[in-house]
């Protein structure tokens, strides 16, 4: 991985410095360090470190990783066996067999106890579990649908969720109140349902 320089500049007349953000690649070894404006140096004790997002990276030593600020200072300890970078003030971390959310506070929004999990969209989370259906939570880590559908609902917005059972269709909202009954062929995106040979224009 080559190195890189991110550089954080002021706008807006306040008063601040920029900040030199570098990772920099042993010459004898494959560890890295990171290096803060021109002098600040860690050891070279990573062997990964991401690109800044949001303020925020990941960096391993050996196998697991862990979360530093833009100051390289350690923000969780080395427990992730996978990590990614922030986006929209989420990341998915996993263990070695499940995975979860983390948020921007560092806290963990579900138990390590599902095969897969997404960044929220409308703050709802989309979850598989090890028997491989899909359900939904919120970024508070409340169950909002049910681990009952054979797809990843696809969240159109808070009313309107079109979700999979038993290879059919139907539409629920964010409380699994149903919108549109399960027994469609497919449901489009833009809201055409299609039934028995015919599309009809359900939202």
């Amino acid at each position: 991985m080559k190195g890189f320089i991110i550089v954080l500049l002021c706008t807006f007349g306040h008063q601040c410095f920029a900040q030199f953000w570098e990772v920099i690649n042993h010459p004898n070894s494959r560890k890295k360090a990171i290096q803060l404006d021109t002098t600040n140096r860690s050891d070279y004790i990573y062997t990964e470190v991401s690109e800044l997002s949001e303020r925020k990276a990941y960096v391993a030593q050996g196998d697991l990783y862990a979360y530093v600020d833009e100051a390289g200072v350690e923000l969780t300890p080395y427990v992730f066996a996978e990590a990614s970078n922030f986006n929209n003030g989420y990341a998915i971390v996993g263990d070695s067999f499940n995975q979860s959310v983390l948020n921007a506070q560092m806290q963990l929004i579900l138990p390590f106890e599902y095969a897969r999990a997404r960044l929220p969209v409308y703050g709802l989370i989309v979850v598989q579990s090890h028997e491989g259906l899909w359900g939904l939570f919120d970024t508070m880590g409340n169950q909002r649908l049910p681990f009952v559908y054979d797809l990843p609902p696809n969240i159109l917005n808070l009313e309107q969720i079109i979700v999979r059972k038993e290879e059919e269709y139907g539409v629920v909202n964010d409380c699994n109140e149903v919108v549109f009954n399960i027994g469609y062929q497919y449901i489009s995106p833009d809201g055409l349902g299609y039934k028995s040979g015919k599309y009809l224009r359900l939202f």
